[in-house]
């Protein structure tokens, strides 16, 4: 099992933990890009005022990737008010996505945040969360597994680093789209397939995640479906027991899978007080698979 970032927060009273993944900010253009920014910030502005830390989940670009003098250009309203909770003592965490994986420094230099590539065990409140983006947990997806860890390698950051910082960008713009493109021009019933395997392999990630070390609860991203479930032996994500509400509380040996949906369609983020795992957002009731 790969290695664990450890972090621990004390909350105070009526504070909380907030955790957000996938704006994909730069997608689809930047018009819709400023207005979905905007709203993030908003957000971040209405509730900073009882926030023990703030933790993005990943995707939170559509492409990221830095040179040792360039980053990309833009998103300098969520940026600055990242730096002014930082400032403030907050702390907020940013873990690596898919489409956002490729940091050299320059969110911990001019910003402050704690960066994560993997996974990262959060203790606060008397739990134990396992949290980062989600992907390629599971026995499967080895294309995709492999993929990323060429991505990953030191010698390929070196050579697209080589590349003009504008070939770079409409190279994984292009990507980007495409595959964004492929995923919206899915059949259902293909799309529901492959959504109840990637419930699969994270369903195994987390029982033999559980075999060897137990926590209270799994907060991931990346799969854009908003949900938070109780885990129970034997039972598929989708037949796992669903919550009467938004929020989950502990009452022995539970343990919960949270996923923090989107912000392209649902708006969605999740908190903790000390007690309960809530989940907020647009078009909760949609079916999981």
């Amino acid at each position: 099992m790969p290695e664990l970032d450890h972090i621990r927060i004390e909350l105070k009273e009526k504070q909380k933990i907030y955790f957000l993944s996938d704006f994909h900010l730069g997608s689809p253009d930047p018009a819709s890009s400023r207005e979905r920014e905007n709203r993030i910030v908003s957000w971040i502005s209405e509730h900073e005022a009882d926030m023990a830390g703030l933790f993005l989940l990943g995707d939170i670009f559509d492409y990221w990737f830095e040179y040792r003098f360039v980053v990309p250009k833009g998103f300098v309203r969520l940026f600055g008010k990242i730096a002014a909770l930082t400032d403030r003592g907050i702390p907020v965490h940013f873990f690596c996505g898919n489409h956002d994986t490729w940091l050299r420094g320059y969110f911990e230099e001019e910003m402050g945040i704690s960066t994560h590539k993997g996974n990262a065990l959060l203790q606060t409140g008397g739990r134990c969360f396992l949290v980062g983006h989600g992907d390629g947990l599971g026995p499967k997806e080895k294309g995709y597994k492999f993929i990323k860890k060429v991505f990953n390698a030191k010698p390929s950051k070196v050579l697209y680093s080589a590349l003009h910082p504008c070939w770079g960008f409409l190279i994984a713009r292009n990507l980007s789209r495409r595959s964004r493109k492929k995923s919206v021009g899915r059949r259902p019933c293909n799309h529901r397939q492959r959504e109840k395997g990637k419930n699969f392999n994270l369903l195994c990630f987390m029982e033999d995640f559980l075999r060897a070390q137990h926590v209270d609860g799994f907060i991931f991203g990346h799969r854009h479906w908003p949900l938070i479930a109780r885990l129970e032996p034997g039972k598929p994500l989708d037949k796992a027991a669903s919550l009467p509400g938004s929020c989950a509380r502990w009452h022995g040996k539970e343990v919960y899978y949270l996923n923090t949906g989107d912000w392209l369609r649902h708006d969605s983020f999740a908190s903790f007080n000390g007690e309960s795992l809530c989940l907020f957002g647009k078009n909760l009731k949609e079916e999981f698979v």
